[in-house]
């Protein structure tokens, strides 16, 4: 084993590869994947991220990269496209992603064992990276608190008082019933709000399985208002974010229907125009039955030009909103399936 990983008591059961590893030099317990170049072990190995994925029963990838790194090269903290990220990481071994957000507990903690401003405002800036563009609520109250760190740092606060209000903000004691005691949080985190230490002594792992008394299900409650502001601050934005993408699918629909009732319109005044002409052009002494089935052809039409206007005024109620809409224009008009 490499001696930079036995310095963190890093024992892994790696499944072998026969790839990069089959590069001369190259060592997946120290070298970084994408540069290539060493990682550095000390002061908790902050600076770089080991993928654990499972591959084979209890074989895992194994392989490290710089999280400077995989930031340059768009695989981890929040990338669109047809990558995904959400403050993960994205191994380029094995195709397997990993959540950045307990890595960047593990930074924060690690920066309390650390005497010098810069260093602290370092690590944490790397951290706020990460943390950078994410939707979901945990990251966003940790790169709050990354920046209240640094804010107090650059305000010259003493670490001691900056990490005992840390402290008070990230954790919570027990309650009395003895159940565990988590903060106000979205259903989408079992385990999002434990404190630090508890998420540090699990290993980082994913796949804990939960004692008795989370089985009994936590007591929440809320320990500062900055927690529920930012709670409140993401639903509310992630409703206006939907709403307004389902307005614009609405309005997109509405403005397809509509223009293509306004053509099929003006093709049957075309078709009048040009039906009256034939019309005209009967001379007076014609076959009497050629003028009568002309004159039919003409009301005929007539009658479904009106039909269509009349439908496209109905359409046009849309204005006031799908909601307000009669079901039956929505499905008649717009094909959209609707309760009465």
């Amino acid at each position: 084993m490499c001696a930079s990983v036995k310095k963190i008591g890093f024992q892994p059961k790696i499944k072998a590869c026969d790839i990069c590893c089959s590069e001369s030099g190259f060592c997946r317990d120290c070298c970084c994947i994408l540069c290539c170049g060493c990682v550095d072990s000390a002061r908790g190995g902050f600076s770089f991220i080991r993928c654990q994925a499972i591959l084979e029963k209890d074989l895992t990838c194994g392989h490290v990269a710089h999280i400077d790194c995989a930031l340059r090269a768009y695989m981890a903290g929040t990338v669109g496209g047809s990558i995904g990220l959400d403050a993960e990481y994205y191994c380029r071994r094995c195709d397997n992603k990993t959540d950045l957000i307990q890595h960047v507990i593990k930074m924060m903690e690690i920066c309390k064992s650390f005497d010098s401003p810069d260093d602290i405002e370092k690590v944490l800036n790397l951290g706020s990276c990460i943390l950078f563009g994410s939707e979901k609520v945990r990251a966003k109250k940790l790169r709050y608190s990354i920046g209240t760190i640094v804010s107090k740092l650059n305000l010259g606060i003493s670490l001691t008082d900056i990490w005992k209000a840390e402290n008070d903000f990230l954790t919570v004691s027990a309650a009395p019933s003895g159940k565990e005691v988590v903060l106000l949080d979205s259903s989408e985190n079992s385990r999002a709000d434990t404190p630090i230490e508890s998420i540090c002594d699990a290993g980082n792992s994913f796949h804990n399985v939960p004692n008795e008394r989370e089985r009994e299900g936590p007591l929440y409650i809320t320990s500062d208002h900055k927690i529920v502001s930012a709670k409140l601050e993401d639903e509310i934005d992630r409703a206006l974010h939907n709403l307004k993408k389902s307005q614009e699918s609405e309005y997109k629909i509405a403005e397809e229907k509509l223009y293509a009732q306004k053509d099929f319109l003006l093709s049957l005044y075309q078709q009048l125009e040009a039906e009256r002409g034939d019309l005209g052009r009967q001379a007076p002494l014609s076959n009497g039955r050629d003028s009568d089935a002309l004159l039919t052809i003409v009301l005929t039409r007539v009658d479904q030009i009106k039909n269509e206007e009349m439908k496209l005024k109905q359409m046009m109620r849309i204005a006031d909103g799908f909601g307000r809409t009669p079901g039956t224009i929505l499905r008649e008009c717009f094909d959209i399936l609707v309760d009465d």
